[in-house]
């Protein structure tokens, strides 16, 4: 008759494994609800009452979080230095309309005025202009194709290239304002919190892994030996 061999070998692996396991899905759980609560934070910020560009700017250059923040400008939109950025628009394929504006104290700053589905469609007059601030420094995703500045054409965020394409100032401010209304001509969409929040998701998956080691060891620790 054959000896079976000693398990704890195999119960020691499969607590080690069930706690990195349990440990990564209580981290996403964690990160879940930090990423719900930046979500709520950034979602009431855009609520709030709009404040002056150059308040918004004075907090940024305070180090605080502006992104999302409701602000209002008066000046002037050059509508001959337009960019056109590639988006959706209706499910098919659009263009962002992208203009530097003056405010009254001097400031130049990029204005994302909406989308269109006309490529060269010159934006109307915006002498007031409401918007929230975006900041778009996630950089060149994996699939996005190369920017042509020669042919006006961009398809992924690239701040300082643009500014230097629309004519901007080096002290142009480091900041995209999402235009909140149409007067423009473009479509602009409301805004909405962009953040990645597939946590729930990975914790899924990482109590699911652990639950199915804990299956497998408990199956092959009750197994009978053979005869």
């Amino acid at each position: 008759m054959s000896v079976r061999p000693r398990l704890w070998p195999v119960l020691l692996a499969t607590m080690l494994g069930l706690t990195i396991l349990c440990g990564l899905g209580t981290w996403q759980l964690k990160r879940l609800a930090w990423k719900n609560a930046l979500i709520a934070t950034l979602t009431d910020r855009m609520a709030q009452e709009p404040v002056p560009l150059a308040e918004a700017l004075k907090r940024l250059n305070e180090h605080q979080d502006i992104e999302y923040l409701k602000v209002y400008a008066t000046g002037q939109l050059d509508a001959g230095r337009t960019l056109y950025k590639q988006t959706v628009f209706y499910g098919q394929g659009g263009w962002e309309g992208l203009a530097p504006y003056r405010a009254t104290d001097g400031t130049e700053v990029l204005v994302d005025l909406g989308a269109t589905d006309e490529r060269g469609l010159v934006p109307k007059p915006v002498p007031e202009l409401l918007s929230i601030v975006r900041m778009h420094n996630q950089g060149r995703g994996y699939f996005d194709n190369s920017n042509s500045p020669e042919s006006n054409a961009w398809f992924w965020w690239d701040l300082p290239a643009m500014q230097k394409a629309a004519g901007m100032n080096e002290g142009a401010a480091p900041i995209i304002l999402q235009a909140l209304g149409n007067e423009s001509g473009f479509q602009a969409s409301p805004p909405k919190v962009e953040l990645h929040n597939n946590h729930l998701g990975y914790a899924i998956t990482w109590f699911g892994l652990a639950l199915a080691l804990a299956g497998v060891a408990t199956a092959f620790m009750l197994k009978k030996p053979d005869a």
